[in-house]
């Protein structure tokens, strides 16, 4: 593998973009549906109605459309096959995290976001809070340090490290019940390689992986999420 990174047709790299911007739409859509007495199995719903007419041919992960946490259970961190959107009407101070994993003809997408309530309307998360914006903050943060310590050469495991030692700096824990910080987006739900402790792969061995911090500060409520795709490009990772 050379310095470029991962090689990727032309062509597949548009899909891949596609697929992506499709997430990203997707959930600015879904923003309109964020309000009280809406619920994580209502926002679900929705949020399948909005990728299927943005041209979604089915949902990668477990086919789930997207997991919704609101409430009560934003630290809640479970797989596909055992996750359930539940029914509790959210409130008018409420935060929710929605993470969508749309697919165009086997091709994934994959994209994480926080919303926050005030007083029943959608706010940005300074105008929700002190704390809301410090958890903001940090995710921005690991984002920027992604940025600029990943190499093409790095193996998964050591950008891991690198991300936990820059999450414990924040004063914010990892939240996956699997402990990473991501996976390549490819065709096999099972076979992903993960952004953990273990994954000895370099990052230039896929063409392209997700960052996806699922953070909280230790004994708080609150838990943040913020998830984009990066692949290298000439040596450099960048957003795709």
């Amino acid at each position: 593998m050379t310095a470029a990174g991962f090689p990727l047709a032309a062509g597949d790299l548009a899909r891949y973009e596609a697929a992506q911007a499709l997430a990203r739409e997707s959930l600015q859509a879904l923003a309109a549906h964020i309000r009280p007495g809406a619920t994580e199995a209502s926002l679900t719903e929705a949020a399948r109605h909005i990728m299927d007419a943005k041209g979604a041919t089915g949902y990668w992960w477990y086919d789930m459309p997207c997991v919704v946490l609101a409430g009560p259970r934003l630290r809640v961190s479970e797989e596909g096959d055992v996750f359930k959107p539940a029914e509790i009407p959210i409130g008018p101070d409420d935060m929710v995290t929605v993470d969508v994993a749309p697919e165009i003809d086997g091709i994934w997408g994959d994209c994480a976001r926080s919303f926050f309530l005030k007083g029943g309307r959608l706010v940005p998360p300074e105008a929700a809070g002190p704390e809301q914006a410090e958890g903001m903050a940090a995710e921005a943060a690991l984002h920027a340090h992604l940025l600029a310590v990943a190499r093409p050469d790095m193996r998964f495991q050591e950008l891991h490290a690198l991300m936990a030692a820059k999450l414990a700096e924040l004063g914010f824990e990892n939240l996956d019940f699997l402990g990473n910080f991501g996976h390549n987006i490819g065709d096999d739900l099972h076979g992903r390689a993960y952004m953990d402790a273990a994954c000895t792969l370099r990052l230039d061995s896929v063409p392209m992986f997700t960052f996806e911090p699922h953070i909280a500060k230790p004994g708080r409520p609150l838990a943040f999420k913020y998830e984009e795709v990066y692949r290298f490009t000439d040596g450099r990772l960048r957003l795709l």
